[in-house]
C-alpha cells in the first residue's frame, strides 16, 4: 500500500470527523518537495465553531515515534490551543492529549 495515500486517507477521516462535530478544519496538503505540516508537526488544525479553542492534531496511521511525542509535548502554545496525537487503529482512534 502507498504510505502517502494511506496517510492522506487517515488525515481526511480525522478532518471529516471533526467537521461532523462542528469544527472548522484545515488539513495540510502534501507537496512533492516540501514538508508542509504546521510547525513541522501537525497535519490537521481545527477551530471550534464558537472560537473558544483550537485543536492541533498530529495524525498517524499505525504508531508514533517517541521523538514526535516529545516534540509535541515540548511545543509551547497559547492556552486556547490544544495539542493532540490521533493514532488510527483498525476501526477506532487512539487519542493522546498534551498540555
Amino acid at each position: 500500500m502507498n504510505k502517502v495515500a494511506k496517510g492522506s486517507r487517515v488525515e481526511k477521516i480525522c478532518s471529516d470527523e471533526l467537521k461532523a462535530q462542528g469544527y472548522i478544519t484545515w488539513k495540510t496538503i502534501r507537496h512533492r518537495f516540501l514538508k508542509v505540516d504546521l510547525f513541522g508537526l501537525f497535519d490537521v488544525v481545527a477551530l471550534a465553531a464558537d472560537g473558544s479553542h483550537m485543536l492541533f492534531i498530529q495524525v498517524k496511521s499505525t504508531r508514533v515515534e517517541n521523538q514526535v511525542r516529545e516534540q509535541v509535548r515540548k511545543l509551547r502554545m497559547p492556552a486556547i490551543c490544544r495539542k493532540w496525537i490521533w493514532i488510527r487503529k483498525p476501526g477506532k482512534w487512539v487519542k493522546e492529549f498534551y498540555e
